[in-house]
């Protein structure tokens, strides 16, 4: 089990290491933050019943310094799961971060946004949690997030009120992928999507599943800085 994996110290190179898909939960991450694998640079967390319990544990235990890359998707984790990891400096050089389908809103995400501690992301999955567009704001305010180039924010209640926020924000330039599939975005906030001269770098948009109309359709059609 858990507690056996983390007790051995045959692994001293160990770099990666994907536990996704089991039932870790609360005592598996407690097994799991006093272990010795200080060279980890990916860790998958995926669905493993973790809550916000759990990921309050991995945020207090500062033994992963190389890691890199991060995926809490879909472990029932809540704003305050989300708040913990804020709050911890233990992450310096995380460059990508996944919590995909938990039950995150607003709050969770407005207080990722304030955080300083997460100055090398360069990738970050928040879809098909609870987000609004007042947590979409919060995030688009946000300076804290220089590199980041890829955010899938899918499957999230943003309405045109969060797209709009994005498009005005001048913190989210170096994006080249944005994922806003499902996020209930009409004619409106895809017309501020077009009409914003800050994503001139961005490769790859998904607007699928979404209230769009011809309006919408004529002005990214027609937008100067989607045309490189």
């Amino acid at each position: 089990g858990m507690l056996d994996l983390t007790a051995v110290s045959f692994l001293p190179n160990l770099r990666s290491l994907d536990l996704s898909l089991n039932v870790i939960g609360f005592e598996g991450m407690e097994a799991l933050a006093v272990s010795s694998f200080s060279l980890l640079s990916s860790l998958n967390l995926a669905h493993n019943r973790l809550g916000d319990s759990g990921v309050e544990v991995l945020a207090r235990f500062p033994l992963f310094p190389s890691l890199t890359m991060l995926n809490l998707s879909d472990n029932g984790m809540s704003d305050a799961g989300i708040r913990a990891l804020a709050a911890s400096a233990i992450f310096p050089n995380l460059t990508s971060l996944d919590f995909f389908r938990n039950g995150v809103g607003d709050s969770g995400v407005a207080a990722l946004a304030a955080s300083p501690f997460f100055p090398k992301l360069v990738s970050l999955n928040i879809g098909l949690n609870q987000i609004g567009g007042t947590g979409m704001q919060a995030l688009a305010a946000s300076f804290h997030f220089p590199s980041l180039a890829s955010l899938d924010a899918s499957f999230n209640p943003l309405q045109d009120k969060g797209v709009k926020a994005l498009a005005v924000s001048p913190f989210f330039s170096n994006l080249t992928s944005l994922n806003l599939c499902s996020t209930l975005i009409e004619d409106a906030g895809l017309q501020a999507l077009a009409a914003s001269s800050h994503f001139s770098n961005l490769r790859s948009l998904h607007l699928n599943d979404n209230e769009i109309g011809a309006f919408g359709m004529q002005a990214l059609a027609t937008s100067s800085y989607f045309s490189n």
